[in-house]
């Protein structure tokens, strides 16, 4: 057979597709004219070149900015690659407001009425607000089986529905299968890099026509996380393992591949990648103050007596102790985070029976203590840095991040004699609220105080001073919440502030994410991607972050003992320099593959090819 007569079969149909070749097959189709019907529209769609979005007209009022490399994007996706594609752009730039505009032009089009957003669980609800807010879509979040039955915009945790049922031999969420999706797009997709694991599996099972694939980090330590992901995206794009293991890889290095050239080349077939030089997008430092708390007597005694009834004092009626584990992760960030917090919990405990005599009698103790507290040392520090950067500058905007609604109401209250202009912003609002609020705060409030249920999808990046009145033992937490302010359009350096009680398990904890994890230079999220790579993003046993979880089981096992407590916290410190560290050699083997220019690839070719 000669070349000209070669046919090539894209592997990639759907059911929808194949359907339709055993109709043709079969001749079901109603008459030859619905045929001819069919193949005319099919042509004068693929005939339509996409030179503008049509819905960018109707959101534009919704976006904070018009970033010219985020249109350019969605068009390149659109019009050259046909919805379906790689979107590799550097951390940092808005691949969430470039494949957003994806969606809302396939909708607009007609191109596309059943979409499913598959993101990471911690990303499902700020996707829901960033969709409804900035791109007026209503996607439904994807909880129970039954869901997608009436699901036509869909978003879920990869996480929840990707479960398999071993009694079944069938994934629980099956039914996602059935749909022939328009669109299906995947947040996060380094983290679909193995294709044994069940992430992988069940995006693999999903009918879809475009596909698009979002990761600043395609590969990072092994060419075949690169393989894995395309393949998925678009089976035999790269040939058969054999042939690209055969073409590309290096030997014993899987990070160079042979023939760099020839693989940008596949690579910028299906890929949109541009990097923050391209795009003159610039990220401001975030400068770190730890303002230590020095406790009074008083109040020293209140904090050790609190240790001593989570730790030792704390029963049941009938005599049995409670897990201490349990009550740590339950109680230990309501009763630091601030005097009021602490008291609310305390007296839960003392008016409820089905604790013992004793632990509720150990509780009302405490509780007297703070009648006759006079002095509170963490709110006249927060007070006293308020005071200095309006006095600096009047016109400060500060936000201030508190992880209880009983706590934000104490810091407004203790403000309101200091006629300080305060807004209060907590979970629960509506929409419309959340925008007054954050109006209210831009143009008339000087403060800001926040929970971290209200946080998800705020831009606030006319503030950049923030101050941490208690500290989330969740590193991610607390990237979300300095993620409010370091966004693009930031024009200040960051200043961030986090209260810590001295000589205790507080100042260490605070020291870890604030100086080790989160102000180390890292571009806006960075270290999601490391805790990913080291295994730590991802619930633990008692369903909280892995790093808090080992937190709080090192303060559990210290015994109140602050050495004990440093060592095991220096361990954690330890393990995330070392995954830093990898990380970067990584993000700088991958970007000489994924950003190289022409001359770079021929050097390459030369140097791998000796």
């Amino acid at each position: 057979m000669d070349k000209e007569s070669l046919i090539t079969i894209n592997e990639s149909f759907s059911n929808e597709d194949l359907s339709f070749f055993e109709k043709l097959e079969k001749k079901e189709f109603e008459s030859s004219d619905l045929l001819d019907l069919k193949v005319e529209a099919e042509e004068i769609s693929n005939d339509s070149e996409i030179n503008e979005l049509l819905g960018y007209q109707e959101i534009e009022k919704n976006l904070t900015y018009k970033l010219p490399y985020q249109i350019e994007g969605a068009l390149r996706i659109l019009r050259d690659l046909n919805g379906s594609a790689l979107l590799a752009d550097e951390v940092g730039l808005g691949k969430t407001i470039t494949s957003s505009l994806v969606v809302k032009e396939c909708i607009v089009r007609g191109f596309a009425k059943r979409i499913l957003i598959l993101t990471p669980p911690s990303l499902v609800n700020q996707w829901v607000g960033e969709l409804k807010d900035k791109f007026e879509l209503d996607f439904k979040i994807i909880e129970k089986e039954s869901d997608w039955n009436n699901s036509p915009l869909a978003i879920a945790s990869i996480d929840r529905v990707k479960i398999y049922d071993r009694k079944t031999g069938d994934f629980r969420h099956s039914e996602a299968h059935n749909i022939p999706w328009d669109l299906l797009m995947v947040d996060e997709a380094h983290k679909l890099k193995e294709s044994n694991t069940l992430r992988w599996k069940f995006v693999d099972k999903l009918q879809k026509k475009r596909f698009l694939l979002l990761t600043a980090t395609p590969f990072q330590n092994d060419l075949l996380e690169l393989y894995n992901l395309l393949h998925l995206l678009k089976k035999g794009h790269l040939g058969t393992m054999k042939e690209f293991r055969k073409k590309f890889l290096n030997g014993g290095n899987k990070r160079h591949p042979l023939n760099p050239k020839a693989l940008k080349l596949k690579l910028d077939e299906v890929m949109v990648r541009r990097k923050r030089s391209q795009t003159g997008i610039e990220y401001k430092k975030r400068i770190p103050r730890i303002i230590s708390i020095e406790l009074t007597e008083e109040e020293k005694k209140i904090y050790d007596k609190i240790t001593e009834l989570l730790k030792e004092q704390y029963f049941y009626s009938a005599g049995g102790q409670i897990n201490p584990r349990l009550i740590v992760f339950a109680l230990l960030p309501k009763v630091t985070s601030s005097s009021k917090s602490a008291i609310e919990s305390l007296t839960k405990i003392a008016e409820n029976e089905k604790y013992h005599f004793e632990t509720r009698r150990f509780a009302n103790e405490i509780l007297s203590d703070y009648k006759d507290l006079k002095k509170d040392s963490k709110m006249e520090k927060l007070i006293e840095i308020i005071s200095e950067k309006l006095k600096d500058n009047p016109k400060e905007k500060i936000l201030i991040y508190t992880k209880h609604p009983s706590t934000l109401e104490y810091i407004r209250e203790k403000l309101e004699p200091f006629n300080l202009k305060v807004t209060g912003f907590m979970g629960g609002l509506t929409r419309e609220e959340k925008g007054d609020k954050i109006r209210e705060f831009k143009y008339k409030s000087q403060v800001l105080i926040c929970t971290d249920a209200g946080a998800e999808g705020l831009n606030l990046q006319f503030c950049h001073v923030l101050i941490n009145y208690d500290l989330p033992w969740n590193p991610m937490s607390v990237e979300q919440r300095i993620g409010r302010l370091d966004r693009i359009g930031q024009k200040n350096d960051m200043e961030i502030y986090s209260l810590a009680t001295k000589g205790t398990m507080e100042e260490y904890v605070v020291d870890l994410i604030i100086n080790k994890m989160c102000c180390v230079g890292l571009v806006i999220g960075e270290l999601p991607i490391i805790l990913f790579n080291l295994g730590l993003d991802s619930e633990g046993k008692a369903a909280s972050n892995k790093i808090e979880e080992r937190l709080l089981h090192a303060f559990i096992n210290s015994k109140n003992n602050l050495d004990m407590f440093a060592r095991d916290v220096s361990e954690i410190e330890k393990v995330i320099r070392e995954g830093m560290l990898q990380y970067e050699e990584s993000k700088e083997a991958s970007s000489e593959l994924l950003d190289a220019e022409e001359d770079l690839l021929k050097e390459l070719d030369e140097k791998y090819l000796k």
